[in-house]
């Protein structure tokens, strides 16, 4: 009984923390030698789903710009020809979300009516390189998470850990 109670604690655990996590990917072309790329610029897209909170969009600008600095990439002018073109956009929705727990703190099973319907703001980002010379994406990094509508400096650790996250995955480090 007592190893059936632990192991229902440990899952609970693991739940919620999974439940406030962000989820975070990576793609890349894995054809193209990274090593070629040595400048970038920012970019805009045709109909970007810009960052609506300038604060959060400056952030993650300049996050990325230490970002690619870090990775050896030195930032241009748009005019100078850059290696990569840089976009970012996000977006944030509100979403009702269901907890699994009745007040008594068990796991509910499915149809059940005792879920507490919370208002949560999901928000992404999506970090796109494009190659200039090859005019396509070589590299795509999205992130997605619920967001805290009290705290700006909260959403700010998020999107810092978010593009953290994305880029320790990049394929290329100084001095490969």
């Amino acid at each position: 009984m007592r190893t059936r109670t632990i192991g229902a604690s440990a899952l609970l655990l693991c739940l919620a923390a999974a439940a406030f996590a962000q989820d975070v990917h990576v793609t890349y072309n894995h054809g193209i030698d990274f090593t070629q790329f040595h400048t970038y610029a920012w970019g805009q897209m045709r109909k970007p789903s810009q960052v609506k909170n300038p604060q959060l969009a400056k952030e993650a600008q300049n996050q990325l710009n230490a970002m690619l600095t870090g990775k050896g990439l030195r930032m241009v002018p748009l005019t100078a020809k850059p290696d990569l073109i840089l976009t970012i956009s996000g977006a944030s929705k509100e979403k009702t979300l269901y907890s699994n727990y009745d007040p008594s703190g068990t796991v509910l099973t499915a149809g059940t009516d005792y879920g507490t319907p919370e208002q949560q703001l999901v928000g992404a980002l999506v970090v796109d390189l494009y190659d200039t010379s090859g005019k396509k994406l070589v590299w795509r990094g999205t992130a997605v998470g619920v967001m805290n509508q009290k705290s700006f400096e909260k959403n700010k650790e998020l999107v810092d850990k978010a593009i953290s996250k994305m880029f320790d995955k990049f394929p290329y480090a100084p001095g490969m």
